[in-house]
Formats: C-alpha cells, sequence, structure tokens
C-alpha cells in the first residue's frame, strides 16, 4: 500500500528542514561554548575571575545573559508569529530571570526576607536539628523568595494556560515547564547543596558549584536550541 504525499506538503517539509538544521547547528555550538567555558574555568578561573563559572559578569555570566535575552526574544516572535498569549508569559519570566542573573535579585531578597521575617531563629532552630546540612538565615531567606516567585509563575501560566485547540502551545508550555524543573535543581537543588557542602565535605565546594553553574549554563543553552527549533519548525513568516 502506497501513500500520497501531497507537494504541498513537501514544500512545508522542505521550508521546515533548512532552519532545523540551523537550529540544531546552534544547539551545537551552544553546547560546545560551554564545555569550553567549563574547561577554561578549570584551566584559568584561579588566576583570572574573569572565566570563573560563578562569578557576576565574568565571561561565562555574559554569555548566559545574552541567552536569556535571546530566548525571550525568541518567544516574544512566536507570540507575534502564533499570537499566543502563553508565549509572552514565558517570555516575561526569562526576561526577569536574566534581571535576576545579572542584578542578583534573589540573594539581595534573601537577605532581605531573613531580616524582615526574623529567620536568624529559625536558623538557629533548624541548626540544632540537622547540624550536618547546615543551612542559614539567607538561605532559608532566597528559598521563601524562590517559593513566591513559583507561586507567581503558576499563577501566571494558570492564567495564559492555552485552550484545548491550541495543541501546539499547550505541547511547548508542557516541555518548559519540564525544563524549569531541571533547571530549578541546579539553581536551587545544588545552590543549596553548595552551602552544605562548606560543613559536610569541604573538599567537594569546588566541584558542586561547577556543577551548578555548569548545570545552568546547559539547561539554559538547551533552552535557546529547543526555542530556535521551534521557531523554525512553524513555516509562517512574522
Amino acid at each position: 500500500m502506497h501513500t500520497r504525499v501531497s507537494g504541498s506538503t513537501v514544500v512545508a517539509a522542505e521550508r521546515i528542514a533548512a532552519p532545523g538544521k540551523a537550529a540544531l547547528a546552534l544547539l551545537a555550538l551552544l553546547l560546545v561554548a560551554d564545555i569550553g567555558f567549563v574547561w577554561a574555568h578549570l584551566r584559568w578561573a584561579a588566576d583570572d575571575w574573569y572565566w570563573d563559572l560563578g562569578a557576576d559578569t565574568a565571561y561565562p555570566e555574559v554569555f548566559q545573559y545574552a541567552q536569556w535575552g535571546i530566548a525571550s526574544l525568541l518567544l516574544l516572535a512566536l507570540a507575534w508569529k502564533r499570537r499566543a498569549a502563553i508565549y509572552v508569559a514565558w517570555a516575561a519570566l526569562f526576561f526577569f530571570l536574566l534581571l535576576d542573573d545579572a542584578e542578583s535579585f534573589h540573594e539581595r531578597a534573601g537577605r532581605w526576607l531573613a531580616k524582615t521575617l526574623d529567620l536568624k531563629a529559625f536558623e538557629a532552630i533548624y541548626q540544632r536539628h540537622f547540624e550536618y546540612f547546615m543551612l542559614y538565615a539567607q538561605d532559608f531567606g532566597e528559598l521563601v523568595y524562590g517559593l513566591l516567585l513559583a507561586t507567581i509563575v503558576v499563577g501566571a501560566l494558570l492564567v495564559a494556560w492555552p485552550g484545548r485547540q491550541a495543541k501546539r502551545e499547550r505541547t511547548v508550555t508542557k516541555w518548559l515547564v519540564g525544563w524549569l524543573v531541571l533547571f530549578a535543581v541546579f539553581a536551587v537543588g545544588f545552590d543549596m547543596l553548595h552551602v552544605m557542602a562548606w560543613e559536610i565535605y569541604p573538599p567537594a565546594i569546588e566541584l558542586v558549584a561547577m556543577i551548578e553553574d555548569g548545570g545552568e549554563m546547559l539547561c539554559v543553552s538547551l533552552l535557546v536550541g529547543g526555542l530556535a527549533f521551534e521557531f523554525a519548525r512553524d513555516p509562517a513568516g512574522l
């Protein structure tokens, strides 16, 4: 039994194929750059902080800032192409993460919340019961900040969640939610492990920090590459 393929289907596939290959090539380049930054961190960071994965305004951080911006622009372009508000909500989130990364909002908020909520008292209670998993008042403040941010994100997504007829938007949104969970594993989970390592096993501090920062970079590269591919697969123009 032979299946007939219409000419329009072949043309559409051809229009997607070349940009799709370009998107995959972009993803490969981004991942190679990430690996290069990790290598440069190991090779030069001890003598030159510009190569430190975790240093603000260092080369790896600036590279990540640029990727946050590109992700936001790709989502705004998708919102324009597909007339879907959900992409605007995601673009706003990633632009905020760019600002948070560049201006250290989470650290500032953590200090402010620790003071405002008197988390020093909670710190003392916690450390009496978990002496080998040390966290401090600012760490709890950052966790509270993260929970508040997560609540806002969930609320915004529920409001903008695409209807049943918008199948592609629902698929992309589910993919982005999964991506966000993976990113949180490195940005929050390994960040807390980094703090705990000071008390549990100090020699692991550098390794945990590198996994945290390197993991975040790889996640953001996957985000940009995935969004570029999603943009390329839609043959409609802007």
